[in-house]
């Protein structure tokens, strides 16, 4: 009965926030044709402040979000972001822990909110999956559709790759980031793609070669409360540079006699050095490490949905149909696949059995949800769709290949849109030792919306004020900086929602 509740209740929040974001239908909702692209580095407090800056409405959206389902689903009793945050405090990372300070300090200034409130938002999103399993530690609620993730990574002579698509509940704009984190302390940098407010790392790929996915595992019978295996995947991407290295850091943590969190998980790494890979299923007390089978064509590989598998599973009656559905038709396909290029892995990310895209298909479509971003990953970089793959290739075809070199060179250091009533304040900076010589400033209505030239500046510039804006519309902004050579990088889009209480005083 508790369970229908949920669901009632949870479906009420959702169609609020469709109604207050103009959410058409999940695909609509979903389908993105680029992600936002930026790169920050510095001391890890400076990262997470710049990243406040940038996406401070993306970040108080979603911590606003999952407030509400933690309200109305979370454990009760007095549990809430912060409890949970300080019962863990002393096993968090160093970097987390600064990183999510500047979170905190970046959102309050651009939006004038207290430090308080804006802590608070940047904690409930993070926790916000661990606190739901503490309600019932055998799986997340099913009405939530978190658990609808498929990953897997195989080599082969046509290159290795890891493969993911991250499923969620849509609640407007797509707010998925990928972002390249530079410290200054001396961690590894990485490339990381998810939620800009989120300090862990789910999906990521670090300088030395090493590529890490997590899908959510069930059933996590017995869990505890405990470090967030997203977080120990963070610190694996800062300090590992070899697969045997980053398998050791979670097995290591257990061994010595330390626990993960409520969150059952799935976790896939790739060694793009050694085209090695593991897949390491995850309970709060116990792992199972394996290093992939070889297909009927030679090909290795690993594989996931959401469920675990063998003598790991502590509950053989468990039963998750779309879990089930998507893990045999996934073993089905590789088994099927004589070469495994590029192509090859997309096609496996966007099939649908055939039919239309729905709860038990790999590429995902749901009432609530479905398949938020789909991708590629290789020692060059990220390939990713915005939305359900399938939809996605049909629309816009080939996926752009984020490279991390590119990234990496990219010479803006900082890009914020600061609202305030009836315009939008610009302002960027460089690197030390960029050359550009120009840049264009474009301007959506949407988050799908077609980019309008509105402004080309110099190379001197650092700052653009957009006009005659209405109050309570979100606009989004893309800066291009020409380099002295005629190449253009952009960073971006960035959003900025102006509204009368901004105005100045």
């Amino acid at each position: 009965m508790k369970n229908i509740l949920q669901a009632f209740l949870i479906s009420i929040l959702a169609l609020s926030f469709a109604t207050e974001y103009s959410l058409a239908s999940p695909e609509d909702s979903m389908l993105v044709q680029t992600t936002s692209v930026a790169r920050f580095s510095g001391r890890w407090e400076e990262i997470g402040r710049q990243i406040g800056l940038t996406y401070p409405e993306y970040i108080v959206d979603f911590g606003r979000i999952m407030g509400f389902v933690l309200l109305m689903a979370g454990p009760g009793h007095g549990w809430n972001a912060e409890t949970y945050y300080r019962t863990i405090e002393d096993k968090v990372p160093h970097s987390i822990k600064d990183h999510l300070r500047g979170l905190a300090s970046g959102v309050a200034d651009v939006l004038h909110l207290r430090y308080e409130t804006a802590w608070h938002l940047v904690l409930t999103q993070n926790f916000a999956t661990e606190l739901l399993n503490m309600d019932n530690m055998a799986t997340i609620p099913d009405a939530l559709g978190f658990r609808g993730c498929t990953g897997f990574a195989v080599t082969s002579p046509a290159g290795t790759f890891l493969c993911h698509n991250t499923d969620a509940t849509a609640s407007g704009d797509n707010i998925v980031v990928l972002m390249l984190w530079q410290p200054t302390n001396g961690d590894y940098a990485y490339m990381t793609m998810d939620p800009p407010g989120w300090a862990d790392v789910a999906y990521g790929l670090n300088e030395k070669g090493i590529g890490v996915t997590m899908n959510a595992g069930s059933p996590n019978i017995d869990a505890e409360i405990g470090l967030p295996i997203n977080f120990m995947l963070r610190f694996i991407m800062e300090h590992a540079a070899t697969l045997d290295e980053a398998v050791r850091y979670i097995e290591d943590y257990i061994d010595q006699g330390n626990n993960f969190g409520t969150g059952g998980a799935l976790v896939h790494i790739v060694d793009f050095n050694t085209h090695e890979m593991a897949k390491i299923q995850v309970r709060s007390r116990f792992y199972e490490t394996t290093y992939g089978v070889q297909s009927a064509f030679g090909i290795r590989y690993v594989a996931s949905a959401n469920h675990y598998t063998g003598q790991f599973n502590p509950d053989p009656d468990f039963q998750y149909e779309s879990s089930f559905a998507r893990y045999d038709r996934l073993l089905e396909l590789i088994e099927q696949t004589a070469v495994f290029d590029r192509d090859a892995c997309w096609n496996v990310l966007s099939d649908t059995a055939g039919g239309e895209e729905g709860p038990n298909t790999i590429s995902r479509i749901m009432s609530s949800g479905g398949t938020m971003f789909g991708l590629v990953m290789t020692r060059e970089g990220i390939q990713c769709t915005m939305g359900p793959p399938s939809l996605y290739r049909k629309k816009f075809g080939e996926p752009p290949l984020i490279r991390y070199a590119d990234l990496a060179e990219h010479p803006v250091a900082s890009y914020t849109a600061q609202p305030l009533s009836r315009q939008v304040i610009l302002s960027w900076g460089l690197h030390e030792n960029a050359a550009v010589s120009g840049y264009k400033v474009y301007r959506a209505c949407g988050q799908k919306g077609s980019y309008a030239l509105i402004k080309e500046l110099d190379g001197d510039a650092t700052q653009f004020i957009d006009t005659g804006l209405q109050n309570q519309q979100r606009y989004y902004y893309r800066l291009e900086a020409i380099g002295s050579k005629g190449t253009t990088m952009v960073y971006g889009p960035i959003c900025a929602t102006p509204k009368l209480r901004y105005r100045k005083r």
